[in-house]
């Protein structure tokens, strides 16, 4: 178990204090920052102030039980991390933006996508967002839906698939499909091949 000063000298608690600087305040799984911005209005010369939230989601590699002595908050817990941080053929460097900066690889997202949709719970909104990040994801590769779903293989916990089958129905296929603009049907089609692969 971690000691509340060997806690407080990792990344994760150096980035939480760089958040709080920065005006964040925790929310639940995340943290929120209320952007103010200026408007003119359309029917007076009146400048208008409008806000909208921006969060940003914490996800760790594993959650110490510790943690809760002196943090009252809890994350999303992605173990998959630990390999796209300690291997770099599992990132995607965004070396446009920062020499520092990189991404998991597409396999890895699809595989957090797949186990974060069944435990959204009554989130529908959320629901609708994952499949449409996983429709987009799988879909839209230079290489096939199927070379792509076998490369993911290994990093999908065995039943996830199944978790995932079990947890779409046709509305929020339907709902997917419009928001996207895609064809009716689509977005079926790719979840097919990943269930017959039976992950």
């Amino acid at each position: 178990m971690m000691t509340k000063n060997e806690l407080e000298s990792t990344s994760l608690f150096k980035t939480l204090k760089i958040l709080e600087s920065k005006g964040f305040q925790p929310e639940g799984f995340r943290y929120r920052k209320d952007i103010v911005y200026t408007e003119p209005t359309t029917h007076t010369h009146a400048i208008e102030k409008k806000s909208f939230p921006l969060y940003i989601d914490i996800l760790v590699n594993a959650y110490p039980p510790s943690l809760y002595d002196i943090y009252p908050n809890s994350f999303f817990e992605v173990p998959l991390l630990e390999q796209v941080y300690s291997q770099q053929r599992y990132q995607v460097r965004l070396v446009s933006v920062s020499n520092i900066m990189f991404i998991p690889i597409r396999e890895i997202i699809i595989a957090m996508k797949i186990q974060s949709l069944p435990a959204r719970g009554t989130a529908r909104h959320k629901k609708v967002k994952d499949l449409c990040d996983l429709y987009g994801l799988l879909w839209y590769s230079s290489r096939s839906v199927e070379e792509l779903i076998k490369t993911t293989q290994k990093f999908v916990q065995r039943g996830s698939v199944e978790q995932l089958k079990k947890t779409i129905d046709s509305s929020l296929v339907n709902e997917c499909e419009v928001l996207l603009g895609e064809p009716k049907g689509s977005v079926n089609t790719v979840l097919h091949a990943l269930y017959d692969l039976r992950i």
